[in-house]
Formats: C-alpha cells, structure tokens, sequence
C-alpha cells in the first residue's frame, strides 16, 4: 500500500479542511470593504461606545473594533478559522465530541454541517463573509453553538469542567459576553441556562459550581445591551420605522409571515418538514422516542430555531440576517433527526443527505461565486479611481460609479451589499485621509474629498 489506513484518513481530513478553509478565504477575499468598516477610526475606542448607544448595543462592535485594525489580513485569518469553528462545535453539539480523524466514519456528517453552515443559513454573503457581518453573526455564532455544547456536555459530565474561583470569575464574564449577543441569541442563552436549572433541580441532576455565575453573568450582560438607547433611537429614527412602530402587534406578526417564509426557504424548508416528520415518528414508535435523548433535542432545537426567527417580529424593521442563529438551530435539529431516525429505525440518512447537499452546492456554486467576483472587479476598479483622484489637489467631490451586484442562484444567496460611497459618511474623510467640503469653509481652495 502506498499509504497506511491511518495516514490516509488524516490525509483525507486534512484536505477536505484545506478546501474548506480555502473556500471560506475565497469568498471573504472577494467581498471589499463596505459602509460599516469605516464607521468608526482605526484605534478609536470612543467610538465603540457611540455605537454602542447610538446604533448597536452588541459585543460584536467591539469585536469588529479589533479585527479592523488588522484589516483585511487579519479578517482572512480569523474568518476561515471561525467557520470552522462553528462547522466543529455544531458536530461537538451533535455527538459530543471531535470527529474522529483515524477513521472516515464521520466525513459525511462534517460535509453535511460544513457546506450547510454556508449555503443553507440566512443570507450568507451578510452574515459570513462581510466583515461586520462575521463579526456580529459568525462569530457570535460560534460563541453561542459554544455554549449549547458545553451546557449539554455538563449535563451528562457534571465535572466536564473543574469548578474553583478561576473557572467562576471565567465563567462571570464569558456570561456578560454571552449576554451581549445578539437581540434574539441573548435572550434565548438566558432562557436555556433557566432551563437548564430547571430540569436539574426537578431531575435531581448537579449543577457545576461554575454555572451560577454564568447566569449571572448572562443576566447582568442582557440587562447591559437593552440598556442602551440605541434600539429606541433605531425604532425611532425616521416617519416610517416610527410608523410601523406604531402598529399593532398582531398587523406585526402577519407582516413578518414572509421573514419566517424567508428564513425557512434559505434552508429549503428543513425545519418544516423535520418538524412534521418526527412528529409522525413519534406518534408511530411513541415508548421509544420519549425516552430518546436525540429526538429530545431534536424538539429543542425545532423549537429555539423556530423561536429565534420569530421572536424578533415586533421590531419595526427586520433584517433576514437576524435569523441567522436560527439557521443554525436547523441545522442542529437536522443533524439530531439524522441520529434518531438511525437510532429508532435503524436507517441512516447520513450518506443520502450529504450526497443531496453535495448535487445541490456542485449546482450552485458557480452561479454563487460571479456576484462575489463581479462585486471584487467593481471594488477593484473604484479603488483606482480613489486613488487617482487622491493624487490631485483641487478636486472637489469623486466620482464613482455605484455598486450593480449580479444575482445569485436564489434571493437568500444574492448579495446585499452595503455601499460605502453611495453618501457622504461619517469618517469617511479618516478613512481616506481628506476632508469634505460643509459650505462653511471661509477659503474655497482648501482640499475637499
């Protein structure tokens, strides 16, 4: 043999990791830099927190604070490395632990959690590949797939992690971190750590030592980001969000039926009908499934990522990539309806699945990646034209042609992308080292941008 089994498994995971992180780095290399990027200086600390209470209360701005200073170098690093991240601890959340890399049993488990966590979650081009969008999505993400994993990890292993005074004080502030996630994660993380109290005390199950300030943590870190004004002022900010503010909660939740249709679409209805499948199951083999451990958390994830999508709807304005938690919760409940249909019928859907998603990307692939290289050329091109008329003295204004962004192979997978130039920006002058002209120059040939 040319290569031992062993050797040739870890050769195989290796390059099935390369290309994965290779295809992350691809598409966050092509998408340039957009509005949210140059909102604030390089090294301006102050301006997280006018963000912080003018316009998003999340960790997230804070995260994207110190990846900017490294931009974009640092964002292709981080970013490939937090999507596989994410793509490990949902099949850490599935299976309660790593892939095992001597063997190839698990590849078609990670392929189907590594290409869904890209084309089957809430406007991908938004909440993976834009910077502040991987830092307010991906990232966070990540952090709250996290700690679903170690919170049902500890419900089995109690002592997974040691309790004394370094993991509390940890644990406080991860929590605060925690709590500051997004406007839909945070809230649903305090209600699992309530859950999860709950269900220890009825059951009788230890609760680490650790885990209470966690809570604490997770509670003081909410009651920090809805603290801030930033979500009246954004609720208020103009005739309509006011508006639609105004309306009744019921002319609410009917609008926000097509978000919901949205958010089930982007993952080709997989929520719906897992839903209704296991439902049919359970009803068909009821004294196995209510002692099943998979179908337990296949409920729970049907239901937080039903919840996720939905809890928002009395917002005024809605963004799909708020539903991007609840993505991921889909695809945790596919993957837990995987083990319970293997478990009770003794079928594995596995290798059907994968081969499905892996016909479905091979189809889409190239008409997903011309928008992302459309949008680097059009991003290439105006950078020049910057960068030309910055070599002059008396220019006045620049000109540049507006972003026309291609369509993708569906409205989840087109881009949307923000244009820095579309307007004059705030820092934009910092970010280009020249200044706008206010009309209220006292001499006319000073250098405007």
């Amino acid at each position: 043999m040319l290569f031992k089994k062993p050797l040739f498994n870890y050769l195989l995971w290796g390059l099935l990791t390369g290309l994965y992180l290779s295809l992350i780095y691809f598409f966050t290399y092509l998408y340039p830099i957009s509005e949210d990027e140059i909102l604030c200086p390089v090294h301006n600390l102050d301006c997280y927190f006018w963000t912080f209470a003018t316009i998003c209360a999340r960790i997230g701005g804070l995260i994207g604070m110190i990846l900017i200073q490294g931009y974009k170098w640092l964002f292709l690093i981080v970013n490939p490395l937090a999507q596989l991240a994410l793509a490990l601890a949902l099949f850490y959340l599935i299976h309660l632990r790593m892939p095992d890399f001597k063997k190839l049993e698990d590849v078609p488990s990670f392929v189907i959690i590594a290409l869904s966590s890209v084309f089957l979650v809430v406007q991908p081009d938004q909440t993976i590949f834009w910077f502040a969008g991987s830092a307010n999505y991906l990232i966070l993400g990540v952090m709250f797939i996290t700690f679903c994993t170690v919170l049902r990890k500890t419900w089995y292993c109690p002592d997974f992690i040691p309790s004394n005074s370094y993991t509390r004080i940890a644990a406080f502030f991860i929590g605060a971190i925690l709590g500051m996630n997004n406007e839909n994660s945070a809230p649903m993380i305090f209600c699992l750590c309530g859950l999860y109290t709950l269900l220890a005390i009825i059951l009788k199950k230890k609760i680490p030592g650790w885990f209470p300030p966690l809570f604490i943590g997770v509670a003081s870190g909410l009651a920090l980001m809805f603290s801030s004004p930033a979500y009246h002022l954004r609720s208020n900010s103009g005739f309509i969000t006011k508006s639609l503010n105004n309306l009744p909660l019921s002319e609410k939740a009917v609008h926000h039926l097509y978000n919901m249709d949205y958010f089930m679409r982007s993952s080709l209805y997989i929520l719906p009908v897992i839903s209704l499948t296991a439902f049919l199951c359970a009803l068909d083999k009821w004294k196995q499934t209510i002692k099943n451990g998979d179908f337990f958390f296949l409920a729970l994830s049907c239901f937080v990522s039903f919840v996720l999508a939905m809890v928002l709807f009395p917002l005024p304005i809605r963004p799909h990539r708020a539903c991007y938690s609840a993505s991921l919760f889909t695809i945790a409940a596919l993957l837990f309806f995987i083990k319970y249909i293997k478990g009770v019928y003794k079928f594995n859907l596995t290798p059907y699945i994968m081969t499905a998603l892996l016909i479905y990307v091979a189809f889409i692939i190239v008409p997903f990646a011309k928008p992302y290289i459309s949008l680097y050329k059009q991003s290439l091109a105006r950078e020049a034209i910057i960068e030309q008329a910055l070599k002059t003295e008396d220019n006045t204004c620049i000109y540049t042609p507006l972003y026309k962004v291609p369509r993708g192979p569906s409205d989840n997978l087109t881009i949307e992308f923000i244009d820095p130039m579309s307007r004059r920006h705030y820092y934009a002058d910092k970010y280009y080292n020249r200044s706008f002209a206010t009309g209220e120059e006292p001499n006319k040939n000073r250098t405007n941008l």
